[in-house]
C-alpha cells in the first residue's frame, strides 16, 4: 500500500512539473511578458527622458527590392537603439517600394529605458499621424517621401516612388525624429 501512494505521489509530481515546463516555454519570453506590461503601464511606471531623438539609419542596397517579383525583405536589423531593436521590411508593391521599421524592445530587467514614437499618458498611448522623416542618397541630396505611416506600435514606415527609386540604387540614409526615450521602472 505504502508503495502505490509513493508511486501515485510520484506520478502525479512528475505530471504537474511537466504542465508547469510546458507552460514555462509555452509562454512569452520574459521580455516580451515585461513589454506587454510596460506598455499597458500595468505595474510600471513610464516616464519621458527626451523627446525628439534623431535616428538615422542607412538602408543598404542589398535591403531594397528594385524587382517587383522580389519576395518581401523581412526582419533585417537595420539599428539598436536604448535597449530597442529596428527591424526592417521592404516590399516592392509596383507603383512605388515600401520600407516599415518595426521596433523590438528587449526588457530583460524590471527597469531600463526604450524608444518609442508615442506619448504614454493615463488614458493609454498617443501617436501624431506626422512625420519627422527625411531621406536621402549617399551623396547628401535629398529624396521625396511617399506615402508614410505610424504604427502599430512603435513603427513608422514610408514609400518611394518609381520616379525617386533612381536615387536609392546605392542605399539612402532615413533619418527619423519621432520617437521620444523613456524611462521604465517596475512599481
Amino acid at each position: 500500500m505504502n508503495n502505490k501512494r509513493w508511486a501515485l505521489l510520484s506520478t502525479v509530481i512528475v505530471i504537474v512539473a511537466a504542465i508547469f515546463i510546458y507552460q514555462y516555454y509555452k509562454s512569452d519570453s520574459p521580455s516580451e511578458a515585461i513589454t506587454e506590461k510596460v506598455l499597458n503601464q500595468d505595474g510600471y511606471t513610464v516616464t519621458l527622458r527626451s523627446e525628439h531623438i534623431p535616428v538615422e539609419i542607412f538602408v543598404k542596397p542589398e535591403w531594397i527590392n528594385f524587382n517587383v517579383d522580389e519576395p518581401m525583405k523581412k526582419d533585417i536589423q537595420a539599428a539598436e537603439i536604448h535597449n530597442s531593436t529596428l527591424l526592417l521590411d521592404v516590399v516592392n508593391r509596383g507603383n512605388d517600394i515600401y520600407f516599415s521599421f518595426r521596433t523590438i524592445f528587449n526588457m530583460n530587467n524590471p527597469s531600463g529605458a526604450f524608444i518609442y514614437n508615442g506619448y504614454f499618458t493615463d488614458e493609454g498611448i498617443s501617436t501624431s499621424m506626422d512625420t519627422n522623416m527625411k531621406l536621402y542618397d549617399k551623396n547628401g541630396k535629398e529624396i521625396a517621401v511617399g506615402q508614410t505611416g505610424i504604427g502599430p506600435g512603435a513603427a513608422f514606415s514610408f514609400g518611394i516612388e518609381k520616379e525617386e527609386q533612381m536615387l536609392i540604387k546605392e542605399g539612402f540614409y532615413v533619418k527619423y525624429d519621432d520617437f521620444k526615450v523613456y524611462n521604465y521602472m517596475k512599481k
